[in-house]
């Protein structure tokens, strides 16, 4: 059978339907740029609408073709108009967004700790935040619309697939998830710039849930008695970048439930 043309006009629909994705105007779709977050995509089990591969990339595109992949193979040139990195990876695809998990589909029975994130507005943190929940072992991330999405592709990109693989919870309001999972058996602890349980100190056993403010620490009303965790720090410092800040007490946490 004949292959089919290479794709080589920006204005081809199935470049444009590239383009409406990421310029963020569907919002039920997904755009991944580079060949390790198709890779991630797919063994996760999304379906991939559109899978785009540069012409020259002509090893990579016969590699995802033998495991089952259908692809459009596109001008370099075009698609690296389309891209919205400063060099293009050659392989773009179009996904739809993962299903949003319910909190309702968690287990307070196990040792679990949620990483709740209201209000962080840069999607790289939002990445690097996910990337730390996963690799710690956390059961989860919780997201507060408002903030940046966790279907951003910065964040994708931030996150190298965490995104893909961990299970992501997205609610609308932090009060009522914060309600909900307190009924459910979660402890509720927020990392403090100042004033909390110096990290190394606090008790982190049991189902809890860490949530997390913006890049300037601040956290939505609503959410309840919470205990105070917070990193001491040296010299004139007076934060830590929001992702560094968690990752330590996510590492942290985990290490004091293997003790």
């Amino acid at each position: 059978m004949a292959s089919r043309p290479v794709i080589r006009s920006i204005k081809n629909p199935l470049v444009q339907r590239a383009r409406e994705v990421l310029a963020g105007r569907d919002k039920r779709t997904i755009a991944l740029e580079g060949e390790r977050l198709v890779d991630d995509a797919r063994r996760a089990g999304l379906e991939l609408e559109l899978v785009l591969v540069a012409e020259d990339r002509a090893e990579l595109a016969e590699r995802l073709e033998r495991v089952g992949l259908a692809l459009e193979r596109v001008d370099g040139e075009t698609l690296a108009r389309v891209s919205q990195l400063s060099t293009s990876p050659g392989v773009l695809a179009l996904a739809a967004a993962p299903r949003a998990r319910e909190l309702g589909e968690l287990d307070a029975s196990k040792q679990t700790v949620l990483l709740a994130v209201a209000g962080v507005a840069e999607p790289g943190n939002l990445g690097a935040l996910a990337r730390s929940a996963e690799a710690s072992g956390a059961s989860g991330l919780l997201v507060v619309a408002g903030g940046a999405s966790p279907w951003n592709q910065k964040a994708l990109r931030g996150s190298m697939g965490s995104l893909l693989r961990l299970p992501v919870f997205v609610v609308a309001d932090a009060s009522s998830a914060a309600h909900a999972l307190a009924q459910r058996g979660f402890r509720g602890v927020a990392a403090a710039t100042r004033g909390g349980v110096d990290y190394r100190e606090f008790d982190w056993r049991g189902p809890l849930v860490l949530w997390v403010g913006s890049e300037t620490g601040e956290l939505p009303p609503g959410l309840g008695e919470l205990a105070a965790v917070s990193i001491p720090m040296a010299g004139s410092v007076e934060s830590l970048n929001v992702a560094v800040a968690t990752s330590l007490l996510l590492f942290e946490a985990a290490r004091a439930r293997r003790a």
